[in-house]
């Protein structure tokens, strides 16, 4: 098994993904590291990537595009999590957006 289909699997230790754990392990018998069930809201995490992508994109005049953000934060998401974090970046932007074209219109200082 590849190492990058280790991430994100409950199979393996996600600390040093070198041993295989089954649900009755309390610690990796690897690295010693105890053994705690995935909480992340990827949602969530892809909503802040995202308003900071495009905060960015906008700051730098689109010479870092958030498109290159998303892609790095990918390749670290879980299979089944990824749509969540696609629709949370994506709403994260647009948020960014809403909120930059409000305060362009009653002339915030940008």
């Amino acid at each position: 098994m590849r190492l990058s289909d280790r991430i994100g699997n409950n199979e393996w230790c996600q600390s040093c993904l070198k041993r295989r754990v089954n649900k009755g392990y309390s610690q990796c018998l690897f690295c010693q590291r105890k053994i705690a069930k995935e909480s992340i809201d990827y949602y969530k995490v892809g909503y802040g990537d995202g308003y900071v992508a495009a905060q960015i994109e906008m700051l730098t005049l689109g010479t870092n595009r958030a498109d290159l953000i998303d892609d790095q934060r990918q390749l670290k998401v879980p299979k089944k999590s990824k749509i969540d974090y696609y629709f949370g970046f994506k709403e994260g932007q647009n948020k960014y957006q809403d909120d930059y074209s409000m305060d362009a219109a009653f002339g915030f200082d940008l």
